[in-house]
């Protein structure tokens, strides 16, 4: 198929979830045909499917990924919140308990996106499939990479599907197939050697449901989080509002203490959270099927950066880079943000009419986009003694601010917006370092190494009693 305007032949995708959805729009752009290869054949609708066991689980889209969507996929969040889906305010909206505190709620202007999975994946799909050079192959895995006779250029894959074994040329392979991507072995098997891997350990599980609520629920919010209290407690709880005035409820747990998925123990595990609110919301709320748990030993980045060489006509993005940890919902963003400078990318080899340079440049510019979201969520997985990682100097100066910062946001509207806008990936580590914020949450570490001190002077000066 030719397409006039597209400045370049032909590219595989592998994957067809989220990030390989996300990537085959942006290189519909750039190439006259994009190949989406997916093991899973799909049925019609918002289902979940085998190849994305975590879909039925409690997804959120950050605003930095939801304006990527509105630019990519124009009418898409319309489409969205016709079928039901919600774009709350990040902080009016939701109640969080964190740090054994609740964050100080206000209307911060930051929306955050509401519906299940499914539908978001669904509704990209539809849009993706109705892209005139994107052909899908459903049913078909990719069993490795072919290559140029000296190994330097990638040229296409090697698959298994209905049709038996083929190969596929490409000028372009992209890698979005996710945590299981089989990339590192293949590179070994072509004398490039292994990444280094980064990984936090928490033997994390998350079970999850979907509920009617209660008749008598009174809407004072419409996501409630309750994370706990690192180090001393681990059991995080979430109830979010979506599509068909549902509820879906997920219960967390790090260090193989997981959530049961009998409805007795689903509840019992929510009765123990570090407050009863879940608890309190579930008890009356009508199971609408079965639970479900995924399990996600750790968060993991593959350095591709670094290798010190890496063979053009390959990129890889999404989880097959870095698998976050889920409890902290950055996953599809930076996914977004992935295929975003894939783009760019793309537009600064377009005046050559040459790919070469770009499997470089992809890999080495891509960490700009994972350092700051890995940083938060590592950070907070390693406020557990019991998380198994590398653990820089410093860390324990950074832990005794952030749970500063975190029991500022409880008073401190200023302090709580900064805290967000970094949360949604609108800034970098800057965000929660400049003066307005490092202030206050030094006052309030102040007053908080005062207070034991305080105490025990008016108790030395207490009279004895008679």
């Amino acid at each position: 198929m030719s397409m006039a305007g597209r400045g370049f032949g032909g590219v595989v995708v592998i994957g067809g979830s989220m990030a390989g959805l996300l990537a085959a729009r942006v290189l519909s752009e750039h190439f006259e045909n994009v190949v989406l290869v997916e093991r899973d054949v799909r049925t019609e609708g918002p289902v979940a499917r085998k190849g994305v066991p975590q879909g039925v689980h409690l997804h959120v889209m950050l605003d930095t990924g939801r304006r990527v969507l509105d630019r990519w996929f124009p009418g898409l969040l319309e489409q969205l919140r016709e079928q039901g889906a919600e774009l709350i305010d990040s902080s009016r909206d939701v109640a969080w308990h964190h740090f054994g505190v609740w964050k100080l709620r206000y209307t911060s202007g930051i929306p955050l996106l509401m519906c299940t999975r499914t539908l978001l994946e669904w509704s990209v799909l539809r849009q993706v499939r109705a892209r005139p050079n994107i052909e899908f192959r459903e049913g078909w895995s990719v069993d490795g990479l072919l290559t140029d006779p000296g190994q330097r250029r990638v040229t296409g894959v090697r698959v298994k599907g209905p049709q038996g074994e083929q190969t596929w040329e490409a000028d372009l392979v992209v890698d979005a197939s996710g945590r299981g991507s089989r990339l590192p072995q293949w590179l070994e098997g072509l004398g490039y050697g292994r990444p280094e891997e980064e990984r936090i350990l928490v033997d994390l599980a998350y079970t999850s449901g979907l509920f009617e609520p209660p008749p008598h629920f009174q809407r004072e919010w419409k996501a409630l989080m309750l994370y706990p209290c690192p180090p001393t407690t681990w059991r995080t709880g979430f109830i979010s509002s979506v599509e068909g005035g549902r509820w879906l409820v997920t219960l967390n747990g790090y260090f193989g203490d997981h959530a049961p998925t009998t409805p007795e123990g689903f509840l019992e595990f929510a009765r123990t959270l570090g407050r009863p609110d879940v608890y309190d919301s579930l008890r009356d709320a009508r199971a609408l099927g079965p639970l479900s748990t995924h399990k996600v030993k750790e968060s993991r980045w593959r350095h591709y950066e670094r290798l010190p060489r890496f063979p053009e006509g390959l990129a890889v993005l999404g989880d097959a880079v870095c698998a976050f940890n889920p409890v902290f919902g950055q996953g599809m963003t930076v996914a977004a943000q992935g295929a975003e400078l894939l783009d760019t990318c793309l537009r600064e080899h377009a005046h050559a009419g040459d790919l070469t340079g770009l499997a470089q440049r992809l890999r080495r510019r891509l960490p700009d986009v994972i350092r700051w979201p890995w940083f938060m969520s590592s950070s907070m997985d390693l406020l557990y003694p019991r998380a198994e990682g590398r653990r820089a100097p410093g860390l324990g100066v950074l832990h005794w601010y952030l749970r500063r910062m975190m029991e500022r946001t409880s008073t401190d509207a200023g302090v709580h917006r900064q805290f967000n806008r970094a949360l949604h990936l609108q800034g970098g580590l800057g965000t929660v370092l400049q003066p307005s914020v490092v202030l206050p949450v030094l006052l309030h570490g102040a007053r908080s190494l005062m207070q034991p001190l305080r105490s025990l002077a008016n108790t030395e000066h207490r009279p004895p009693a008679p």
